[in-house]
């Protein structure tokens, strides 16, 4: 694994930034800092003629006209000045007027990172990797799906699906996405792609914005139990009962739950965003195997998808950024200049 020099996780603020909790499965936190890119191109580069606004000559290759090759890559010939409606708020999404104006959701061009969450994951442990995109100009729509939406999807992480979907949809000035789903947020991803086949038309429009997809010990439908056990208990004894019990409940009530839980994981398996991909995992890591995420990326790197591996040693389940901060960042830094969101 090379290793970027761009980035130290120490050297990230602390400052807190603006948030909105759109409901218990949806936050949306905005980025503080000058936007590195907007429509047009740079901005705020003192090294150019006109330092509040950058150099409309340089245009962002990660937001032009997506035509018909590589969906997860634009046309870098040509800019979209008309990214959302900045002269309306959207009222299905919070109260924009808690906010400074500038924190507006309309009138946003920032890129989006959407952060799949782990099961009863902890604030202070997203907030980390919520940091390492704000410090880059990204905006953050945290997702966490519930226990009981994980056990009964048809209403619960199908339901979340949709709300993702619904909220990119109503705000197309968030026009560059990157999704970094950890754990079992890479199965939620995966009902995202069914919703998204599944719509046809409606959704599949969303298709172009996706510029760079992150898996963090992502977790297929037969670690499922294994995820679910760790994250409702600590004791060993009890994890084991809870294991026994989903994987009864997965015979029992295939037509509720295992019958969508197995149609999710072929979605993940059959990815169609094709933009580059980063799975992260470890030798150290029981709950996600590393040789799924191996079939993973032999399954995207068939369909065209530049997938990265970056495998550490020792780190346990969705710990890695804990143990190897720095070259947690610089992968995930790497992935970002590749899809062109960052200088």
């Amino acid at each position: 694994m090379v290793l970027v020099p761009c980035i130290s996780v120490k050297s990230l603020s602390t400052s807190t930034p603006q948030a909105e909790t759109i409901n218990s499965n949806l936050q949306l936190v905005f980025a503080d800092k000058p936007l590195l890119y907007n429509s047009y191109g740079l901005v705020g580069n003192p090294g150019h003629n006109n330092p509040g606004h950058g150099n409309p000559g340089h245009c962002n290759p990660g937001i032009g006209n997506p035509g018909p090759g590589n969906p997860g890559h634009s046309n870098p010939g040509q800019c979209n000045p008309g990214l959302g409606n900045p002269g309306h708020d959207n009222p299905g999404h919070g109260n924009p007027g808690h906010h400074n104006p500038a924190y507006g959701i309309a009138g946003r061009t920032n890129p989006l990172a959407i952060l799949m969450a782990w099961l009863e994951a902890k604030e202070a442990h997203l907030q980390r990797y919520r940091q390492l995109y704000l410090d880059q100009g990204f905006d953050i729509l945290t997702v966490r799906t519930h226990l009981m939406q994980l056990a009964l999807p048809k209403g619960g992480a199908q339901r979340v699906a949709q709300m993702v979907l619904d909220f990119l949809l109503e705000n197309p000035n968030y026009a560059r996405l990157v999704v970094h789903a950890f754990s079992v947020g890479g199965y939620q991803m995966g009902e995202v792609l069914v919703r998204m086949r599944q719509s046809g038309g409606r959704y599949m429009d969303l298709l172009p914005r996706f510029k760079a997809q992150v898996y963090d010990s992502p977790v297929d439908v037969a670690g499922t139990a294994a995820g679910f056990s760790i994250a409702a208990t600590k004791n060993p004894l009890l994890q084991k009962v809870i294991q026994v019990l989903m994987k009864t409940q997965a015979a029992v009530l295939y037509p509720v739950s295992t019958a969508y839980h197995k149609a999710a994981s072929r979605a993940f398996y059959d990815n169609f965003l094709t933009c580059p991909a980063l799975l992260i995992n470890s030798k150290g890591d029981r709950v996600s195997s590393l040789e799924d995420s191996i079939r993973v990326a032999d399954c995207w790197r068939k369909k065209g998808t530049d997938v990265s591996i970056c495998t550490f040693e020792d780190s346990r389940h969705v710990q890695h950024i804990t143990k190897y901060p720095d070259q947690y960042a610089n992968e995930v830094i790497r992935l970002l200049r590749k899809a062109q969101l960052i200088a």
